[in-house]
């Protein structure tokens, strides 16, 4: 039975709903475990110190200059706080989410911080974020009465854990994290509180106050900054066009190489085959007339043989003869025949001892071919094999 799209997409969203209903956002998505010194990233995310470090390293490693990552759980793109430092670094220039650890920590006393202060205990029913408090039902019903506590953004404990809980973007000054930014040094470029103002900045003649900076910078250097920013950005856009180009050159010349070297594996193996046959042809030729020579001559040699052989009977079959006439001629007969053959073989008989034809099929090594060997010379020079 198939099922309608409509189910099919109620079903995903179940899943998704079942998924973040139990997820704990108390502990690192990394490592799985309760937060230890938890950074949080401007994409709301937050993750350990270290586990994001480790992260940020192995991300880092394949590339030139990083300046920036991919998160690990929305891959949006971080840029780094400092580039200037090593990509080992990175992690510990991003705020510190203090309210995500102190969140894992509130949950086994439920019980309401306000009341616990004028010596009561009351079951505490929710959060406040900004307080920092367990509040009870009626600590929560002034709390947002009173007009300096109306806008603190309540949680209920029981979903505290199932909430993501992101450090504030506006940051306090860089040096006193419990200041508030109010003056900008133009000597050192950098805004600072008024503890700096008395301390590390104060042999500096040029601090403004951090209003008079803004509108400056607000009408005079933000268009500017921000037409650098388009140039830069262009140029890089033209560099990565290039980059992609030749990343798809590269891909058509790699498969165009392949072919190639496919025909020419191919040419080869048919250049091989037809030299083999060609071999094969004529080393069964010369090996066929090795072989008759080689015949004739044992069976002129056999002949030789069967004439001694008959030579020798003839002469003992005279053992028995009477006649003296008979007995002499026939001695001189076969005398006469004996006489003959061993000067034909004495004439011969060197011939016929140094007769080897083997030597003559070494011509005929494959090693020493002269088509094997143009083949490997082909192979090198493609003189005699060409695309």
């Amino acid at each position: 039975m198939v099922r309608s799209k409509k189910s099919t997409m109620e079903s995903c969203d179940e899943v998704k709903n079942e998924l973040s209903s139990c997820q704990d956002f108390t502990k690192c998505p990394i490592c799985l475990d309760e937060f230890k010194s938890p950074k949080c990233l401007p994409c709301s995310h937050s993750f350990c110190c270290e586990c994001l470090s480790t992260h940020i390293q192995s991300s880092c490693k394949s590339k030139m200059a990083p300046v920036g990552f991919r998160c690990p759980l929305c891959r949006d793109f971080i840029p780094s706080e400092n580039i200037s430092v090593t990509p080992s670094n990175w992690a510990n220039d991003f705020p510190t989410n203090d309210k995500v650890s102190k969140i894992a920590k509130i949950t086994g006393d439920k019980l309401c911080d306000a009341c616990k202060r004028e010596g009561e205990e009351v079951e505490a029913k929710q959060y406040c974020l900004m307080c920092e408090d367990k509040l009870c039902d009626m600590c929560v019903k002034f709390h947002r009465r009173f007009n300096f506590t109306k806008d603190h953004k309540l949680f209920l404990l029981e979903e505290l854990k199932k909430t993501p809980i992101v450090t504030e973007a506006v940051r306090s000054c860089l040096a006193h994290s419990e200041e508030n930014i109010k003056y900008y040094c133009e000597y050192h470029s950098l805004p600072c509180c008024a503890t700096c103002v008395c301390t590390a900045h104060k042999e500096c003649n040029d601090i403004k106050n951090v209003s008079e900076i803004a509108e400056e910078l607000r009408t005079k250097d933000f268009n500017n900054f921000c037409g650098e920013i388009g140039d830069i950005e262009t140029e890089l856009t033209v560099i990565k066009v290039n980059v992609v180009k030749n990343i798809s050159d590269i891909e058509e010349k790699s498969v165009e190489l392949c072919e190639r070297a496919e025909m020419l594996y191919a040419k080869i193996l048919q250049h091989l085959e037809k030299q083999k046959a060609e071999y094969l042809n004529q080393l069964s030729t010369k090996s066929k007339e090795c072989m008759q020579s080689l015949k004739k001559i044992a069976e002129s040699v056999c002949d030789n043989i069967f004439y001694l052989e008959h030579c020798g009977r003839s002469l003992n079959r005279l053992r028995e003869e009477k006649k003296d006439a008979n007995y002499v001629r026939k001695f001189h007969e076969n005398r006469k025949k004996i006489i003959l053959l061993k000067d034909i073989y004495f004439r011969n008989k060197d011939n016929l001892n140094s007769v080897k034809l083997l030597p003559d099929l070494e011509e005929y090594n494959p090693e020493n071919m002269k088509y094997f060997v143009s083949t490997s010379v082909a192979c090198v020079n493609m003189h005699e094999i060409r695309i």
